[in-house]
């Protein structure tokens, strides 16, 4: 009996160890799986409009796929669930294209989340299954958060003066994310110049405008960042003396001389416009210019 005892020990050990073997040889073989398999995967949201484009395509035919489901998640909630379909055109594709619109018209994803996780399951004719996760990032529009600008600055009489403007933006998107932020400007009520006119004829009428007026060169300069998220921009602008002066850089005339420089009320417009095509705007914020 001792010796049927002994005899057996070493069977046991060696099929657990055979067991473990087996089971150690298997995971490297699951995990390959999609290194192994997948030709090509992406995944989009376009905010614009709320479609999601998920595209899987197999390096081979795999006729032992039973379905291919998605899921789209944040912090274990459930938004959207999905099913790929197979092409007939090309059976290594599969693939969905789906507006997220609820029944009341609204979009499914929140317009908060920037980021979410997506996951993927394959299921096997054999009903074994295989699982792997992806980011999904969505679009959100960028957000002006403050504006730095004097109510009123003195022009000087003689040199050109420097209005110095920051602009803080906020984007969950990321710095890489902003296209660019502009100014427009609307010269409300410029005064007609207490002078005679050499320059202009209707130098001595007042400039009322209702629109915005624009530029290519009236973009700011990324500055610095305060975080991941947050964006400092600043711009100079030069703002013409009383008396007209031209302004020169290193003997190059820049601007021309003028019958003078203009006081009144201008009012700015503030643009920050990102590379998915979503903006931020505020306007009609006034700066009096006084003498």
């Amino acid at each position: 009996m001792f010796n049927y005892r002994i005899g057996i020990y070493p069977l046991i050990i060696f099929l657990f160890f055979s067991c473990e073997s087996e089971n150690t040889n298997e995971i490297p073989e699951i995990n390959d799986f999609y290194l192994n398999n997948v030709a090509a995967f992406y995944a989009d949201y376009n905010s614009s409009n709320h479609t999601l484009s998920v595209y899987m395509e197999f390096l081979d035919v795999l006729n032992n796929i039973d379905s291919i489901s998605g899921v789209i998640k944040n912090n274990d909630i459930t938004f959207y669930e999905f099913e790929l379909e197979n092409q007939e055109v090309n059976s290594k594709v599969y693939l969905i294209e789906d507006i997220l619109i609820n029944d009341n018209n609204n979009p499914i994803l929140s317009e908060n989340i920037f980021l979410y996780n997506l996951e993927i399951t394959i299921i096997f004719s054999d009903n074994s299954i295989y699982t792997f996760n992806n980011d999904l990032t969505t679009s959100i529009a960028p957000n002006i958060m403050d504006i730095t600008i004097p109510s009123t600055i003195q022009i000087d009489q003689t040199e050109w003066t420097v209005l110095d403007l920051r602009i803080f933006i906020k984007d969950l998107n990321s710095l890489n994310n902003i296209e660019n932020v502009k100014y427009e400007i609307k010269r409300t009520l410029l005064n007609g110049c207490d002078t005679e006119c050499i320059f202009d004829e209707n130098c001595n009428e007042d400039i009322i405008e209702e629109n915005y007026i624009s530029d290519d060169t009236w973009i700011f300069n990324y500055t610095e960042s305060l975080s991941d998220t947050t964006f400092i921009y600043d711009e100079e602008i030069l703002l013409r003396p009383i008396d007209g002066s031209a302004y020169y850089n290193n003997d190059e005339i820049i601007f021309e001389q003028t019958d003078c420089g203009r006081t009144g009320i201008i009012e700015f417009k503030f643009i920050v416009q990102d590379r998915d095509g979503l903006k931020d705007e505020v306007e009609g914020v006034l700066l009096e210019l006084i003498e």
